[in-house]
């Protein structure tokens, strides 16, 4: 995993950026979102590119819908290279995995209306999170939206699947997801993990079928290097990870 700043968002990487996402950028009209997005897509073109010994220019990331199989849904490289990424508040996360399919998801922690945790939350997440007391509520509704998101995400299904059918465990108890109601639930075994997301933000990670190592990258440093001359670095930065660091399923 490499994680990055909304403060490391710089006007030359707007041309590791294709067409689409350029376009998307320019349709925000909030600069924390321009911000986000810009480091998000630099970050994860970066070090997907650098995986696959292409530049970024050659890269291509495709995206079919799981639902109906339109272009549109979770963007991913060339196999076996899987692809997630998230950002929220200040943070970016990009994940990769070789040969697991991988969610990755980051939240600010902010307050939450009642509506959106019924909405959002089965019914004995709703029970366990209000008998937390009030001021730890906000944190444990996202540590609850983070493992979903990143579970519907590693299985390609997003939002299309409500997240209130997915029951995880309670925000101070391992991750782990305890069921999932509904005909949509993938066979193979979903493996899920908490992440330090630094302050002010959770986050979480899943697999589908093979669990893991996570192990974190500098972003930041990767993105400053590629609009800082060369002269000036103290020495070589390179995204491609030795063989021995590179994100294998274990």
């Amino acid at each position: 995993m490499w994680w990055a700043s909304a403060r490391d968002a710089h006007p030359r990487l707007r041309e590791l950026l294709d067409e689409g996402e350029r376009a998307r950028a320019d349709r925000l009209r909030k600069p924390a979102a321009r911000a986000l997005h810009l480091t998000a897509h630099a970050l994860a073109r970066t070090v997907t590119a650098a995986q696959l010994g292409v530049s970024t220019d050659e890269l291509t990331l495709t995206a079919v819908c799981k639902q109906c199989g339109g272009p549109h849904g979770k963007p991913q490289p060339p196999r076996p290279l899987r692809l997630s990424w998230s950002h929220s508040g200040e943070r970016v996360v990009v994940a990769l995995t070789l040969g697991t399919d991988i969610g990755v998801d980051v939240e600010r922690i902010a307050p939450c209306e009642q509506e959106t945790a019924d909405r959002v939350l089965a019914p004995p997440e709703r029970a366990a999170l209000a008998a937390l007391p009030s001021a730890e509520r906000p944190a444990g509704f996202v540590r609850y939206w983070t493992r979903k998101e990143a579970l519907l995400k590693s299985t390609g299904d997003g939002l299309a699947v409500a997240p209130e059918l997915l029951h995880v465990t309670a925000p101070a108890a391992a991750p782990r997801l305890l069921s999932w109601s509904g005909p949509d639930r993938p066979w193979l075994p979903l493996h899920l993990y908490d992440l330090d997301a630094g302050p002010g933000h959770l986050a979480a990670l899943a697999t589908v079928g093979a669990p893991v190592r996570p192990t974190r990258h500098d972003g930041s440093a990767l993105l400053a290097a590629l609009h800082t001359p060369t002269d000036l670095l103290a020495g070589p930065v390179d995204p491609i990870l030795p063989t021995a660091e590179r994100p294998l399923a274990s």
